[in-house]
């Protein structure tokens, strides 16, 4: 990568050209990850091994026929923690796959899942999975075969189209997939499930994943809503059912606006999400706020529950892609040596953090920080305004202590300290920029609430 590039992600931007750089990048992550899934069955005589190396040759096979189909499938976020769930069932006892920054560690006591961590180990999600991965090629590709797979749940999924249901289907039922020019099909015993045409559709048992579609010309941005993959993402237990169409239209009128609003005034969050965002999973609705997320595993997807307002939906995509782009970077330059067992205060959460999961809030709250201060330019009433520079405030202030603290530690590499003191430059930057006394003040009550509360929730003196 070049260096300048580096720097501007660093910065908290990089837009459309760092997204292609760091998607392509975890393209070829996701290959290794299919590759080393075939080879550590193999090795440990897993009785699944022989399907995994069938999907695969399938895999091998298609790319040299449709490479374009065959990318669109393993490119896919869901198939990314699908690949990542299966090794680490596969090497449970040891390193923590998938290149994701930073040792793999079990949840502390006391502290929420986090989706930043590798996905667990999970006994029913083994390497007989990856059929349906080949079997979604294929019915991309319009290549005339049948592949086997089976029933999972509500039926069968093929990763990035949808789900053909079978509601009286046992879990684990053979099933075939055939594909062919002329359209597609998946059968088990006496059923048989029609993809449509256009596999996005639905249609009877056919759910296929719904498009959202905003914007117009070159501002458009395009995202599969994934409300059926079993797979989809990794924190599975938060994920929401099959939306209805009301839903759907629901979260349609909320993204338009909100789309609007990152491309007129945040045209950098803008085409990071364009070029880097391409799946949405909605999440059910947490008791108060919004809550979003995004997985090294999924790299890709972007997790959310149905924002209020399109503004908080637009910060959140802005909080979210500068996760994503993090993740990426730390594949390919491990920003901490030794993240050691120290947990350390983070402003914006109510649990201490691990180093690595510190640096990745930091970097969100970089994006934060510069949402706010760019949304203060455009807000058109005095209490959105003050909102926003008690936002800017209060999130400038809190990054830089922790970007401090993560350079104070000594365990950062080289390209670590370079990219948290690219992130201070910013937020030096954005710390010089005049707020009034009244948002100011507001924002040091609210950090020493923050800090307040967690030190009596965490007994720390």
């Amino acid at each position: 990568m070049a260096a300048g590039l580096f720097d501007r992600i660093a910065a908290g931007e990089g837009g459309g050209r760092a997204l292609r750089a760091l998607s392509t990048a975890e393209y070829s992550k996701r290959l290794l990850l299919l590759r080393t899934v075939v080879t550590e069955a193999t090795a440990r005589s897993h009785p699944q091994a022989d399907i995994a190396r069938r999907a695969y040759a399938t895999l091998a096979d298609l790319q040299r026929r449709a490479p374009r189909a065959v990318r669109e499938v393993l490119a896919y976020p869901g198939v990314g923690a699908l690949t990542v769930t299966v090794l680490r069932g596969l090497t449970s006892g040891g390193r923590r796959p998938g290149g994701e920054p930073g040792p793999h560690r079990e949840p502390r006591a006391g502290t929420r899942p986090d989706p930043y961590a590798a996905p667990p180990a999970d006994p029913g999600v083994g390497p007989e999975w990856l059929a349906s991965v080949a079997a979604a090629a294929a019915v991309r590709a319009r290549v005339p075969m049948s592949v086997p797979v089976r029933v999972h749940g509500r039926g069968v999924v093929l990763p990035s189209l949808g789900l053909a249901e079978f509601p009286g289907a046992a879990d684990g039922q053979e099933a075939i997939v055939l594909a062919g020019g002329a359209g597609a099909a998946v059968a088990t015993g006496d059923q048989v499930v029609r993809v449509p045409e256009d596999p996005h559709a639905e249609s009877g048992p056919w759910l296929g994943l719904r498009r959202l579609v905003v914007g117009t010309g070159r501002d458009t941005l395009t995202l599969l809503v994934d409300d059926v993959d079993p797979m989809r993402f990794p924190l599975r237990d938060r994920c929401a059912p099959r939306l209805s169409r009301e839903d759907l239209a629901a979260w349609r009128e909320m993204l338009a606006p909100a789309w609007r609003l990152l491309v007129r005034a945040h045209p950098g969050v803008a085409a990071e999400t364009a070029a880097g965002v391409t799946v949405l999973v909605p999440l059910r609705a947490p008791s108060g706020g919004t809550s979003s997320a995004t997985s090294p595993a999924a790299f890709g997807s972007v997790a959310i529950s149905l924002p209020p307002d399109p503004v908080t939906t637009a910060q959140s995509f802005a909080h979210e892609v500068q996760h994503a782009k993090l993740s990426a970077l730390g594949t390919l330059f491990p920003m901490i040596d030794d993240e050691g067992d120290d947990l350390f205060y983070a402003p914006w959460r109510d649990d201490p953090r691990p180093l690595g999961a510190l640096l990745q809030g930091a970097y969100a709250h970089l994006g934060i920080a510069t949402f706010w201060s760019r949304q203060a330019g455009v807000t058109r009433t005095p209490e959105a305004l003050l909102h926003a520079q008690t936002q800017l405030a209060r999130w400038r202030q809190a990054t830089w202590e922790v970007a401090g603290t993560l350079l104070d530690t000594g365990r950062l590499t080289p390209p670590g300290r370079r990219f948290t003191t690219g992130m201070r430059r910013s937020l030096a930057a954005l710390r010089a920029q005049p707020v009034p006394a009244t948002a100011a003040t507001r924002a040091t009550r609210m950090a020493t609430a923050h800090h307040t509360r967690y030190l009596a929730r965490t007994g720390e003196p």
